[in-house]
């Protein structure tokens, strides 16, 4: 700096004149205040400010994921198993043929409660079997005259006469007249005569009967007028109405049935015969 001003080597006689002086400090502040602007001042420096852009962002759309499910098994059928017999030998001390033990026997299935029994003959027990080769009036037709045939006979139609048959009778249409057969059955049907059965008569409970009935049992869901000559066993149904007598060894009445008239219960000879004659003393 000294040797930029020029100031080096100056005497103090020099430096004496006060109007040097004065113009040496106007220097010197000069000096000073352009150093200071060299060194110090600082170069304009440029900022660029770019404009933010700000980034467009899109609705964002709330998604459900789904819960894995856990897969579906499928039912399967167990299957039992039954140990495999194992051979048991005979002999001493097992020595010997192996003998195969017989198969265990199976569990037959226990009939559930509260079932009956099933009978495969229970319709032909019940209700008597007309076969094919039966004597048939057809629904809708008509017949005047006494009928007699061997073997069954079924009326469907109407019969103005007598019927006699040897075998069962089945009657649904209507007849006016006597009827006689083995077993008498009578389904819908109006019959107006008496009726002689050397087995069993059997009325449902729109059959109706106006004449006395001479058979070994009776089972009656029907309307009946007239006299009941029965050997054994006479059934009323609730549904049954009897306008007469009844004369039978057994008669069992359901609750319900009516019956205007006289109820005698005859002697059974297998029941008399279980007294014996008397006591002998």
């Amino acid at each position: 700096m000294k040797e930029l001003l020029g100031l080096v080597g100056m005497t103090k006689e020099e430096k004496a004149d006060e109007g040097f002086e004065t113009d040496l400090d106007a220097t010197r502040q000069e000096v000073a205040q352009t150093v200071e602007k060299t060194l110090f001042q600082e170069s304009p420096v440029e900022i660029t400010v770019e404009p933010r852009v700000e980034a467009r962002r899109e609705p964002r759309v709330a998604t459900r994921v789904a819960e894995p499910q856990p897969p579906k098994q499928e039912p399967t059928a167990e299957l039992e198993t039954r140990p495999e017999p194992q051979p048991a030998r005979s002999g001493f001390f097992g020595i010997g043929r192996s003998v195969t033990p017989p198969p265990s026997p199976v569990a037959e299935p226990k009939p559930e409660p509260f079932a009956s029994p099933v009978d495969e003959d229970e319709d032909a027990v019940r209700a008597p079997f007309i076969r094919p080769n039966a004597t048939v009036i057809a629904a809708g037709a008509s017949f005047f005259g006494d009928l007699r045939a061997e073997g069954d006979v079924e009326v469907l139609g109407k019969l103005k006469g007598n019927l006699e048959a040897t075998g069962n009778v089945r009657i649904s249409g209507k007849v006016l007249g006597d009827v006689k057969g083995a077993a008498v059955v009578l389904a819908g049907c109006a019959v107006q005569g008496n009726i002689t059965s050397t087995s069993s008569v059997s009325l449902d409970a729109s059959a109706m009967v106006v004449g006395d009935v001479l058979a070994t049992d009776i089972e009656s869901d029907g309307k009946i007028k007239g006299n009941l000559q029965i050997a054994r066993a006479a059934t009323f149904f609730p549904g049954s109405v009897l306008a007469g007598n009844v004369t039978a060894c057994t008669i069992a009445m359901n609750q319900g049935a009516r019956i205007q008239g006289s109820m005698r219960i005859a002697e059974d000879p297998e029941t008399n015969a279980l007294f014996g004659d008397g006591l002998e003393i």
